[in-house]
């Protein structure tokens, strides 16, 4: 049990499962259009790893104690898996023109200076008050939807800015639950949604998103039986989660009940569509 403990939590605390759930949303993206790319999943798996480490690591002191504590005592597994991560995104690189690859600068930048120092009063982006929800899902919604699309050729389809948007609105509302769990540990001056408008506000401000990303989902010009029927119990599940999110929360709770909810989504259209 120990054992399977320690394996579980390097699992979760190392961004292994936050890959996981980046690929299931990749693969998502894939799906709806039909599209077979076994590289491009791969890529963005081993590349949001690499991202969250980077960004922990270097704000390894202003995060969860404890989270911290636990970066400290395995840091040759982190090391070991990073340069595993690093050797595999050059690899899957590999697969694609330098143009799509440049496509993902801007996400690349918001990553990188989301923690490092933009000038000497701006320790970095998230650090701008209410800045922090809307990047992580510009990232996430770039990364794991407009990259596969543009790499497939249908960045120039009809309504790509409402897909877009329902992706954005979906990260944003499941980043809610973290943000929830972390208001006891963040700084004041970050200024997160639930330090600005309070946790209950939160949860219906991602509930709000949720409803929407529903009604996105019915306003689309084909919208299939089977797209539709598994958005509406994503949302519910997602629903759900922020219900039940608290600061006090369980540590798993978000870090990987609420990151699986992308993963059930793929596991639904893999079985029903």
């Amino acid at each position: 049990m120990g054992l399977f403990k320690r394996w579980f939590s390097f699992y979760v605390f190392g961004n292994i499962h936050v890959g996981l759930a980046a690929y299931c949303l990749t693969q998502i993206t894939l799906a709806e259009y039909s599209v077979v790319n076994g590289s491009l999943p791969a890529f963005v798996f081993f590349s949001t790893i690499l991202a969250y480490n980077f960004i922990r690591v270097f704000q390894i002191d202003r995060i969860n104690g404890m989270i911290a504590a636990w970066i400290h005592s395995n840091k040759r597994a982190l090391v070991l898996l990073n340069a595993c991560c690093l050797v595999l995104v050059i690899y899957f690189s590999l697969d694609f023109d330098l143009y799509e690859l440049l496509i993902l600068l801007p996400f690349l930048l918001t990553s990188v200076f989301y923690v490092v120092p933009v000038s000497p009063n701006i320790p970095g982006l998230r650090n701008i008050p209410g800045l922090k929800l809307f990047l992580i899902s510009f990232t996430w919604a770039g990364v794991t939807l407009y990259f596969p699309l543009f790499v497939s050729g249908l960045q120039d389809m009809e309504g790509l800015w409402m897909v877009f948007m329902q992706r954005l609105l979906f990260i944003m509302a499941i980043t809610i639950p973290f943000d929830i769990r972390d208001a006891q540990f963040d700084f004041p001056d970050l200024k997160t949604v639930p330090q600005l408008i309070g946790i209950n506000n939160s949860k219906w401000f991602a509930i709000a998103a949720m409803i929407i990303f529903v009604l996105l989902e019915l306003s689309k010009n084909e919208p299939t039986t089977a797209f539709f029927a598994i958005s509406v119990v994503i949302a519910s599940v997602s629903i759900v989660s922020i219900l039940f999110a608290s600061d006090r929360q369980n540590r798993f709770y978000s870090s990987f009940w609420v990151e699986s909810i992308p993963v059930l989504w793929y596991l639904l259209l893999v079985i029903f569509s």
